[in-house]
């Protein structure tokens, strides 16, 4: 009687702990009842920042409005900035940060890009998107901690830790939903776009560089209406 009394103590305990952690659904602070991009129970608030690192962590220097998407459908509005040390999409509610979780679908549009999701590595990911249509220019985001140097001597200045950026480029078929990494560089963009005597008569008729953001951006644009 006594080992029965303890097992039904163990099976209480378990679907007490079940219900904290999965009970009532995943509601976000929006009010949405169903899994999404702000689901409330596996947010995760961010640390205080390392202050002896000098710069910060985000792509974004401020915090920044976003409409956020599922499958296409407007869910809300929310501020947003981007941690390209540890590669999370951060959003703001009630004056905390937290991660917002990689759903399928996610678009996160802000005024001049929109986060998206792709298989890349092994790993869902956040890159940046700067043109819709059949191909994009993405970017994805990362920095990196460049560590400093103590003084050896008198003579010497110490040099402090910092953040530094280390972004990388990526062509983005948006049909296959597939991400090719690129230098911005005419033999690497020419080497994942065909049509390459287009391309080059497209560029040299415009003035525009394989090297400048800008112009690759209208270099893809163009190649996706042709």
């Amino acid at each position: 009687m006594k080992n029965l009394f303890i097992l039904f103590l163990i099976i209480s305990n378990t679907v007490m702990i079940g219900q904290e952690t999965f009970g009532g659904g995943a509601s976000d602070p929006g009010g949405n009842t169903a899994i999404g991009p702000f689901s409330s129970t596996i947010m995760v608030q961010q640390k205080a920042r390392n202050t002896t690192i000098k710069g910060h962590q985000y792509f974004e220097e401020n915090n920044e409005m976003a409409t956020i998407y599922v499958n296409k459908k407007q869910v809300r509005q929310c501020l947003v900035r981007y941690n390209a040390f540890n590669g999370e999409l951060e959003y703001v509610d009630d004056n905390k940060r937290f991660n917002m979780l990689k759903v399928e679908n996610l678009e996160v549009a802000l005024k001049k890009y929109s986060y998206k999701l792709y298989e890349y590595e092994g790993d869902r990911q956040f890159f940046v998107v700067y043109n819709k249509g059949a191909f994009s220019l993405g970017m994805k985001a990362l920095k990196k901690i460049k560590q400093g140097k103590e003084a050896v001597t008198s003579y010497d200045a110490s040099t402090p830790s910092k953040y530094v950026e280390n972004n990388k480029y990526f062509i983005i078929d948006n049909e296959k939903g597939e991400v090719k990494k690129v230098k911005l560089k005419k033999k690497d963009i020419l080497k994942v776009l065909d049509k390459k005597e287009e391309l080059e008569k497209f560029a040299s008729s415009k003035k525009l560089s394989f090297k400048k953001e800008k112009d690759v951006i209208k270099i893809i644009n163009y190649y996706s209406s042709l």
